[in-house]
């Protein structure tokens, strides 16, 4: 393991696979030199992002959640889903998750999220877990929103590998841009139906999506003119405040 390698390899181990480990453990998961695993360690500990517990093991430190508590004091699009997710689960009038998603590397990644009081469809978008691009309103609504040479980068490295579906999923995606929204029924969450508008500030570098989610059964045509109307003037919302958020830190 080298330079950033180091620690991103060993905090990696605590996302993905268990909460705990020993340093013993990790440098028999990642092969390295047990020396370089314990000075890693104790580097990261003395950083705040790994802490020691009992019997030599060591989790995850409380450096992330200062982290996480700047980001959501800062990051004008988490902050707007402190601020207008809420309202518009309770708008929607049915059983509902509202979701505010960002690329992510080659993922998708929830950063905000709210839910009816009786919401009945779970989704595997959750606040901070990565999730694949390819699949679910939530993601082709950002997808469709990039440029063509980043969204060529993307194909490239996760699929599809096919020509033809390659192109299909091009096709989709130009239709959902010019459209400004996407829907899926059973893509990623068996059951399940999205919405989803894109979202968009150039000035920050932000592509994303806000999107409604719920259960197959609760969904119909006579409430869809509706739920796609309160998405596009939610996610209008969310870019103005962003972008005005944007213009109050370049001020003086």
């Amino acid at each position: 393991m080298a330079g950033f390698d180091r620690y991103d390899n060993i905090l990696k181990l605590f996302i993905h696979q268990r909460s705990s480990w020993t340093a013993i453990d990790i440098a028999h998961e990642l092969g390295g030199a047990q020396s370089t695993v314990y000075r890693t360690v104790r580097e990261l500990v003395a950083a705040g992002f790994l802490e020691s517990t009992i019997e030599a093991h060591y989790r995850l430190g409380p450096a992330f959640l200062e982290f996480e508590y700047s980001m959501r004091a800062s990051d004008p699009l988490v902050r707007s889903g402190a601020i207008f997710l809420e309202t518009l689960v309770e708008q929607a009038g049915v059983s509902c998750s509202a979701v505010l998603a960002r690329l992510y590397g080659n993922r998708v990644m929830c950063v905000a999220d709210a839910h009816s009081s009786d919401v009945t469809q779970e989704t595997s978008f959750k606040r901070g877990r990565p999730m694949p691009i390819l699949l679910s309103a939530t993601s082709k609504a950002i997808l469709a929103g990039l440029p063509g040479r980043r969204r060529e980068q993307l194909f490239d490295a996760v699929g599809p590998e096919n020509p033809e579906e390659r192109q299909s999923l091009t096709e989709e995606l130009k239709n959902i841009k010019k459209r400004g929204i996407s829907i899926t029924s059973g893509e990623l969450d068996k059951g399940a139906v999205g919405l989803a508008s894109l979202v968009r500030n150039q000035s920050l570098g932000i592509n994303a999506s806000l999107s409604l989610i719920l259960a197959t059964k609760d969904y119909d045509e006579s409430i869809k003119p509706r739920l796609l109307s309160l998405l596009t003037s939610n996610a209008k919302l969310i870019e103005n405040f962003m972008e005005d958020a944007h213009k109050g830190m370049l001020q003086p």
